[in-house]
């Protein structure tokens, strides 16, 4: 097997509305040689028999059961034949010259993980000006980074990586949501780089399959894994550093539940209670992770960023001041403060 040679799962759960369009822009591409592989988490919509009928040369894997994303992805990754694994959501189109510069991306020694620039429907363009991060609750901000080529984590739209660095890229309890950031923190304290592929253009429906879900599965499940990557990644002393974050996150989100559809009630308290259930289990996780830690964590944070909001209104520019001075005070060296450090 060629050292380049590229496998580009798309996983796909009832989603043949999108299927065509996506597999005939993969299968477009320039780039020799690869294979596609299309996992289905068991639809319902036909999209097996679509998929057969119409593109013979994809590999189609069947699960009788809904994996998730992450569960998903991983058997497409144990049935690829390739190092490179491509991952690539259904509800996609790829531009011109996509996988020749997402493996030029990664082809360095230190790179594991690079993620192609994905435009998504719904998004203002001032955003895709610089790329953004996560806080310390998990959260994405945008526009952190100063240089537009740097990145914090490869977003599972359209990522690469080296299954040789990687082996199965997520872990299966993550189901859905934040398993790209759990991903890209491995690599990330593994001592290596995670890179921006911009020449690499998806453009991406956004939760094409997403939406069908109940929303109290949902909350639950973005909620607990946002907290689940800080709590396997960092140091005891910096999860008691953020605690405050994590309380005022708590309250913030039970009030909003409350009165606003966006959380469900019932998601959070889910979410909340799974940690005081599965203390063992993360304990165990953290130890497994630190057998192969090469960086310091302090590295990590310095790429991270103390903002809890977007910064667009006063009030938000408020909360993000008063963030970082707390950041500062007990030593959380979040990106904000690195880069007034370095001036």
């Amino acid at each position: 097997m060629p050292d380049h040679f590229v496998s580009v799962i798309i996983l796909n759960f009832n989603g043949m509305e999108f299927l065509e369009a996506c597999i005939r822009s993969v299968l477009a591409q320039a780039y020799a040689p690869f294979e596609v592989l299309v996992v289905d988490n068991n639809s319902s919509d036909g999209s097996r028999a679509f998929i057969t009928t119409t593109f013979p040369e994809v590999r189609l894997i069947v699960s009788d059961v809904n994996l998730g994303f992450a569960g998903g992805n991983n058997l497409g990754v144990a049935h690829a034949k390739g190092d490179l694994i491509v991952l690539l959501n259904n509800d996609t189109t790829v531009g011109k010259g996509w996988l020749e510069e997402l493996v030029n991306a990664v082809s360095p020694a230190d790179v594991a993980i690079a993620s192609s620039f994905v435009r998504t429907e719904g998004i203002p363009e001032r955003y895709y000006e610089r790329n953004g991060s996560i806080n310390l609750l998990g959260h994405n901000i945008m526009r952190v980074f100063e240089d537009p080529r740097d990145i914090f984590y490869a977003g599972g739209t359209s990522m690469i990586f080296r299954r040789s660095l990687m082996g199965l890229p997520f872990d299966d309890i993550y189901f859905a949501y934040s398993e790209d950031v759990y991903c890209s923190l491995r690599a990330r304290f593994m001592g290596y780089r995670v890179v921006y592929a911009p020449k690499s253009v998806v453009q991406h429906a956004g939760g094409g399959t997403s939406k069908k879900a109940p929303s109290s599965r949902m909350t639950m499940l973005q909620e607990r894994n946002r907290l689940l990557n800080m709590a396997l990644f960092f140091s005891i002393r910096t999860l008691i550093a953020a605690a405050p974050f994590f309380a005022a996150n708590k309250i913030a989100k039970f009030i909003h539940a409350f009165l606003f559809p966006r959380y469900s009630l019932k998601g959070l308290f889910e979410a909340y209670s799974w940690f005081l259930f599965n203390v063992r289990w993360i304990r165990m996780k953290r130890m497994t992770l630190r057998n192969d830690f090469r960086r310091d964590e302090r590295e990590v944070l310095s790429c991270m960023t103390a903002w809890l909001t977007n910064g667009e209104s006063i009030a938000g520019r408020l909360i993000n001041r008063t963030a970082v001075f707390y950041c500062r005070l007990v030593g959380l060296r979040t990106i904000e403060i690195a880069r007034k450090q370095k001036r």
